[in-house]
């Protein structure tokens, strides 16, 4: 295969040594994760707008691609993943 479509996120980019074309021509949008919460729920618990905003700027796409490739790759729950992540960032206590 010369050429494939995937997500900048792709574990599986690095793991095979894969090179992403620059989009100069801005066909793709960015592929920006953002957190969802219910209005209710944050209406009901006001202090979940903060937290949820400690993880701004935390995850860029080469991280995603180590988080990912850490499912993907090593077959690693995600669950897991998840959570070493946060206690790596200081988000939850170790």
């Amino acid at each position: 295969v010369d050429v494939i479509d995937a997500y900048t996120t792709d574990g599986r980019i690095p793991a095979f040594h894969l090179y992403v074309l620059k989009d100069d021509k801005h066909q793709f949008p960015p592929y920006n994760a953002a957190p969802v919460i219910r209005e209710e729920v944050l209406k009901k618990h006001p202090e979940l707008e903060k937290v949820i905003n400690l993880l701004a700027g935390k995850i860029t796409n080469e991280k995603m691609q180590q988080l990912n490739a850490e499912v993907d790759l090593k077959k690693k729950d995600y669950d897991d993943v998840a959570e070493q992540f946060l206690k790596e960032e200081g988000l939850i206590k170790k």
